[in-house]
């Protein structure tokens, strides 16, 4: 049985492709460039893991030393061929610095440290959602001694959610079940994500009965994931970010095309297919509007013609090689769906007891049931009181064939 995740969870919810890539065919991603936010992610990480790790041990660490620290591991790691800035208005030295303001702020904000005890930093942890193992790791895991425990989280984020955003998430809250099953002192817990980018600090909790709702909710996803069997791709902005492009049905012809030059990329087949259809659909849809634009010139035509039969006291219009049949003949009108009488005319029709007859109130199939003998003569009295009698004129096109008018 798969051993399951915050992260492998989200996959799946981000897109069910991109976790059969990634989790059952085991796809490896190809070696790119790391973006230079998760870089300075990883820098700023190791400082405080150096920080915490090295005071459970009793040494304070001055700031000067792990400012020294992350310059070195900068250096050591950072390589313009493995490291890509996107935003080009932003330098190396920009984000730099802005692991250095970081730093220093939470150093100054939370120095001499001694507000909780750590247990452990980057700590590995699995546990039980009712029969699937969960695993993850927490950035920082302390406890005041009295049964209160802290759950913390760094982020180098260039932007700061909302507090709704942290009472939901779903990572954390996770990690506090691990934590309550594996420690049994435990009395509560405080969930803390710590935006270092703005020297801020997020707190959260959840109730026993919020851990609860959790864990059906993880237990529903894992059981929704394990019945999967179709996988669809679901395209989004993350598609931006996915490491199989090449792989996914969704994206691996793109991804084809990429390499193509503009002189072969027009004729490639698929993009011939497409090109071919849009322009059929294109071609349809003009001649939709075409036909709308006819179908109104032809109703002013038809009015003018029974206009001028009644002018004329005509049945029938002739011209070069067809005629116009002009008939009237009297019709009901009964209420229809928005009129204010609408409403007590159903009632009317199921109080009668012929709602299924007139086919859930076909006015045609009403019309035809009032004409026939199977109404007595109460029953239509109070259905045409509802009814407004009016003279219906159409026209109809009989062509000449032969000396004679055919329909």
């Amino acid at each position: 049985m798969p051993v399951y995740s915050h992260s492998r969870i989200g996959t799946f919810e981000n897109c069910p492709q991109q976790y059969k890539l990634k989790y059952i065919d085991r796809i490896q991603p190809p070696e790119g460039k790391t973006g230079v936010e998760a870089f300075l992610g990883s820098r700023v990480h190791e400082v405080l893991e150096k920080l915490y790790k090295e005071l459970i041990l009793a040494k304070l660490n001055p700031l000067e030393d792990l400012l020294a620290f992350y310059e070195a591991q900068w250096d050591r790691n950072w390589s313009d061929d493995t490291v890509a800035i996107v935003k080009k208005t932003f330098t190396q030295e920009h984000y730099r610095q802005a692991g250095r303001n970081a730093i220093t702020a939470y150093y100054e904000r939370h120095h001499p440290f001694n507000q909780s005890k750590t247990i452990s930093t980057e700590a590995f942890i699995n546990f039980k959602v009712g029969e699937y193992t969960l695993q993850g790791f927490i950035d920082r895991l302390c406890h005041n001694g009295r049964g209160g425990y802290e759950i913390h989280d760094y982020k180098t984020s260039g932007s700061l959610p909302g507090q709704d955003k942290f009472d939901s998430d779903r990572q954390l809250a996770l990690y506090q079940i691990g934590i309550q099953d594996k420690f049994r002192d435990v009395k509560d817990v405080k969930l803390v994500w710590h935006y270092l980018l703005f020297d801020k600090q997020i707190v959260s909790t959840r109730t026993p009965a919020q851990l609860k709702d959790l864990r059906k909710e993880v237990v529903s996803l894992i059981k929704t994931i394990e019945k999967e069997t179709r996988f669809e791709p679901r395209e989004s902005a993350l598609c931006d970010w996915c490491d199989f492009p090449e792989y996914c049905p969704a994206k691996k012809h793109e991804f084809a095309l990429q390499e193509l030059p503009p002189n072969k990329y027009r004729k490639e087949k698929g993009v011939a297919l497409v090109n071919k259809y849009a322009s059929i659909k294109a071609r349809m849809k003009e001649l939709k509007q075409r036909q709308n634009a006819l179908q109104l010139e032809l109703q002013l035509v038809e009015d003018a013609a029974i206009l001028y039969a009644q002018e004329k006291n005509l049945s029938k219009i002739v011209g070069s090689e067809c005629s116009l049949a002009v008939t009237s003949e009297k019709v009901l009108a009964f209420p229809l769906s928005g009129d204010e009488r609408r409403a007590e005319f159903e009632a009317c029709v199921r109080k009668v007891g012929i709602w299924d007859d007139a086919s859930i109130l076909n006015v045609n199939r009403l019309e035809k049931l009032l004409e026939s003998e199977a109404l007595d003569e109460k029953t239509k009295k109070k259905l045409l009181r509802f009814a407004e009698a009016r003279n219906e004129t159409s026209v109809r096109l009989v062509k000449k064939k032969n000396g004679e008018e055919r329909p």
